[in-house]
């Protein structure tokens, strides 16, 4: 990492030999691997106008980005993601048919990365647009596990959920929303008390109270699906259904674990959601999940997930 006598700023670091040369390995490992299941490439701009940033779906993207004017006193933004960069490119190709990108590149953000510190990450990934089934989620968790796989002996833990039984009580709840957000910052804190003080506070009923509790203790393995495969609402039972076939489709050298209240990006994905872990460390080495892409009120159902590759050449030393 940088210091005060390298000439680079705090959270920013040089690749040199070995370092550098791991890296490329790392780019082409994950590119080929891509390249084989049909992927095509994608290398968007490093910048973009800020008040595009993450789209409709995901605008608190803009809070992690640097940004700047330019000649023309426009405000241009670093990218912190390269994901919603290629939501907008595949909106901007105009097709309906199925679309299913691969990218490696650079991000920059406010906040360093947990294991490597810096502030610029080399990520990697797929993202896959058109209509997305059980089958395109399969394919995709495959996908990641294998590349992942294939680039080091790491001991992972993937961790599964599905957004939709949890947005399904908090919108019949007739909240603002900010209040949504407080709520679900709430829950993914799995603090009771805080629960119940805020339902006391909006006058909220003890029954929805229950259900959101319920929902909470539906974490673990693929027994802790029971709630969900017995209740009356549809939308329940169907999450249980897809998440088990998915966890069944796990090879035996992966561990998962299932939770159904605590969801990154809550206000972004809709539908499945995950994250990779490494035994040992507590940070995700890759995430993603299902979004809806809009743009000029233009909707793609998408998938995909990226790989922080910068935390890779960190667990391979």
């Amino acid at each position: 990492m940088s210091t005060s006598n390298s000439g680079l700023p705090d959270g920013t670091e040089d690749f040199v030999g070995a370092k550098a040369k791991e890296l490329e390995n790392l780019r082409s490992q994950f590119l080929n691997y891509f390249y084989k299941n049909d992927c095509e490439l994608v290398t968007p701009s490093l910048i973009e106008f800020s008040e595009t940033i993450g789209g409709n779906a995901n605008a608190s993207l803009k809070n992690y980005a640097y940004s700047f004017s330019d000649e023309n006193l426009k405000d241009i933004s670093i990218r912190p993601d390269i994901s919603q960069q290629i939501a907008r490119i595949d909106l901007q190709q105009g097709t309906k048919n199925k679309k299913k990108y691969c990218y490696f590149g650079e991000t920059l953000r406010k906040t360093k990365d947990s294991l490597t510190k810096s502030k610029i990450a080399y990520k990697t990934g797929v993202e896959i647009f058109g209509k997305i089934t059980i089958s395109e989620e399969i394919d995709l968790i495959k996908l990641m596990l294998v590349s992942l796989k294939k680039t080091g002996k790491y001991k992972l833990t993937i961790s599964l959920g599905r957004t939709e039984p949890m947005a399904e009580l908090l919108n019949s709840l007739g909240l603002s929303f900010n209040e949504k957000r407080i709520l679900k910052k709430i829950i993914s804190s799995k603090s009771k008390t805080d629960l119940k003080e805020f339902f006391n506070s909006n006058g909220l009923k003890n029954k929805d109270l229950s259900e959101i509790k319920n929902l909470m203790e539906v974490n673990g393995k693929i027994e802790c699906l029971k709630y969900l495969k017995k209740h009356k609402n549809k939308v329940f039972r169907d999450s249980a259904r897809k998440i088990e076939r998915i966890v069944k489709i796990l090879p035996s050298s992966i561990d998962y674990h299932l939770d159904f209240s605590d969801f990154p990006g809550f206000d972004y994905h809709s539908g499945l959601v995950f994250s990779v872990h490494v035994f040992g460390f507590g940070f995700s080495i890759a995430k993603g999940g299902q979004y809806k892409s809009i743009q000029n009120n233009i909707e793609r159902e998408a998938i995909g997930f990226d790989v922080n590759v910068s935390s890779l050449t960190k667990l391979n030393q």
